[in-house]
């Protein structure tokens, strides 16, 4: 749910009060008591660790005095933990309010991670080969270029006539024409800085479309899949690798669903989502659809992100 609630937060109140809204709203204004000059937006997630953090230095007292070392080592852990919680809260809180800084480091870090991810590039790169990339292409969400690393040293270097790259994060802009000029790559790319779903294609003018890691982070992926369906020409191939949702009720689902919001914000609205279902329903009577679906090698700390699917849709 969008849903907002103008709430009133005084200081004294207690964890349980904080965590009584949160359920039902994913945002909430703090709003000054006397006036709203002042009132901004926070994350959801950020109040419930505030919360959290309050509610473990408040239940710490709980240890009686008598345990005297027991209750300084629970203190000290407690304390600890809270403060970890409060700094990651305002990290988050910061990078939510701040467009600008958020997207900056969501290219940073996309393009640092992108130079090491050589087990992943064999699943990316293979799938992008099979489909034979070619004449004009469309590309939605190229982010630092990741995908040029594929067209290296193959047919599509030189089969390539004309790339267009839709990314409304201007920060991608240079990170993708310097990673072309490293790659020796000599197609014309032409950089349309909107939003997928915002683009105004002529029917029947592409020959490939690319989507990789892109649907996760649209708002309406149904508007993209409907531009990149228009956008082809008959016989012409959609290219998809994206992360999804684990198997419901999974370890891997649970976990999704407890770093989800924190994904949300870091990465710069990636979330979790069943797209081989939405692929499915949208290009079921015009695409030839074949989807793979893998565990991803992602390091540790994304981990959360193996669930995958690739996979090719031929226009009829």
């Amino acid at each position: 749910s969008n849903a907002k609630v103008q709430i009133k937060i005084k200081s004294n109140h207690s964890a349980a009060l904080c965590a009584l809204f949160l359920k039902e709203y994913p945002y909430i204004f703090i709003i000054n008591a006397t006036m709203c000059t002042s009132c901004f937006t926070v994350p959801t997630i950020t109040v419930q660790l505030l919360c959290t953090a309050v509610a473990l230095m408040y239940g710490q007292r709980a240890v009686p005095k008598s345990f005297k070392w027991t209750k300084r080592i629970i203190f000290g852990i407690t304390a600890l933990a809270s403060l970890l919680l409060i700094v990651l809260g305002i990290f988050l809180l910061v990078l939510s309010t701040n467009d600008d800084l958020r997207r900056r480091s969501f290219a940073n870090f996309c393009s640092k991670n992108g130079k090491q991810s050589e087990a992943l590039d064999e699943f990316r790169c293979s799938i992008l080969e099979k489909s034979d990339v070619s004449g004009k292409v469309l590309e939605f969400g190229p982010g630092p270029g990741t995908n040029f690393k594929c067209f290296q040293n193959s047919t599509a270097a030189s089969a390539i006539q004309e790339y267009v790259a839709v990314e409304p994060n201007p920060y991608f802009h240079e990170l993708l024409h310097n990673e072309k000029r490293e790659r020796d790559l000599n197609f014309p790319l032409d950089f349309v800085g909107i939003k997928g779903e915002d683009v105004d294609v002529s029917e029947g003018s592409f020959d490939v479309v690319i989507a990789t890691h892109v649907l996760c982070s649209v708002d309406f992926p149904e508007v993209v899949l409907a531009n990149a369906e228009r956008a082809l020409k008959p016989g012409g191939t959609f290219v998809f690798f994206e992360h999804v949702y684990a198997e419901y009720q999974t370890k891997m689902w649970y976990l999704q669903n407890l770093i989800a919001p924190i994904q949300y914000i870091v990465g710069d609205g990636c979330r979790f989502q069943d797209t081989e279902e939405i692929l499915r329903r949208k290009f079921a009577s015009q695409f030839d659809i074949d989807v793979t679906t893998f565990d991803a090698p992602m390091p540790l700390f994304l981990s959360f992100v193996k669930p995958h699917i690739m996979g090719l849709a031929i226009k009829k």
